[in-house]
């Protein structure tokens, strides 16, 4: 057996020219027609029934995954059940439950609207950012789609200023250019209907509930944002059974073996990283760290690589 998981968040078709990096569903559906040349298509509970029985069988399939609980995903929901298709909804529970905006999505928000200078020269001011030894080399792998700049500004943001900082920098921009947190939260997260709806269809599962990097946390913090997530899901929601969970960000900086050891232990069937890569053979003894690419990479993404057309 052969997995390509393949990622996406936001579903727009007006598209911002920086900070948020849509597709349309026109564009959503070219590809996923793309995908089926070479996939079958498999839901969250028949990946998690190979994974048990250790699966032999000699096909190619293809996971499509939807992360971070994006209302405008509930269109592509739609788009999915009308050509029979499944996927995997990993939606972060704090903001939908509380009503408040991720600082991940606050920075998308700002980032489409103030140019990277900008943002750079405010971090200077801010927190001195032009002072720290940047290794570019790591950046430009991790940042695949963003020039120099970008890549400082958000590996800045993510792995070097304190969480606090973070919250503090960010969210008073956010005051500053929108104001009402609680309405636009209400507006850019699924409701609990929506989750509700997901759920029905076994297609439901865990990002988290905080949208940190789990491996950036002590273990402690780590298990109780894990354990936070899914107490909603079941409890608020309602989700029966066994789902899983994708990594928020997902990259070797937010996710590691001892964080895929923690995630064993809870009623999860595997585990997502932003690991790039196809999943076969050994990979699936190891099933909470499985690789996943982006949207670009997949079959009849932007860039038109042909490296996992299989």
């Amino acid at each position: 057996m052969r997995l390509l998981s393949v990622n996406y968040h936001y579903f727009r078709e007006e598209k911002p020219t920086s900070g948020i990096y849509p597709l349309t569903k026109g564009e959503f559906e070219r590809q996923v027609d793309e995908i089926a040349k070479h996939y079958t298509f498999i839901s969250q509970e028949e990946l998690a029934v190979k994974i048990v029985e250790r699966s032999t069988e000699n096909r190619n399939y293809c996971l499509l995954t939807f992360d971070d609980g994006l209302k405008e995903q509930m269109d592509v929901f739609d788009v999915l059940q009308r050509k029979g298709i499944p996927g995997v909804f990993y939606v972060s529970t704090d903001p939908i439950a509380n009503h408040t905006v991720l600082d991940v999505h606050k920075l998308h928000y700002i980032r489409s609207l103030v140019s990277d200078q900008e943002m750079y020269d405010r971090l200077d001011g801010f927190s001195g950012i032009s002072d720290y030894p940047f290794d570019m080399a790591p950046l430009r792998a991790q940042y695949r789609y963003d020039d120099d700049l970008a890549r400082k500004v958000k590996f800045y943001m993510n792995f070097i200023m304190s969480r606090e900082q973070r919250h503090d920098f960010i969210s008073g921009l956010f005051l500053e250019m929108v104001g009402d947190e609680s309405t636009f939260s209400k507006q850019l997260y699924m409701a609990p209907c929506d989750l509700k709806k997901l759920s029905d269809h076994g297609c439901l599962g865990s990002h988290g509930a905080s949208h940190m990097p789990l491996k950036q946390m002590d273990i402690e913090t780590a298990q109780l944002d894990i354990e936070r997530s899914i107490s909603y899901l079941r409890n608020e929601v309602g989700v029966d059974g066994h789902f899983s969970i994708s990594y928020p960000y997902g990259g070797p900086d937010a996710v590691d073996e001892s964080i895929g050891e923690l995630c064993t232990h809870y009623e999860l069937a595997y585990g997502l990283t932003m690991f790039r890569g196809l999943n076969e053979g050994q990979d699936f003894y190891n099933p909470f760290l499985l690789k996943r690419v982006d949207t670009n990479d997949a079959p009849g993404g932007k860039l038109k690589s042909e490296a996992y057309c299989i």
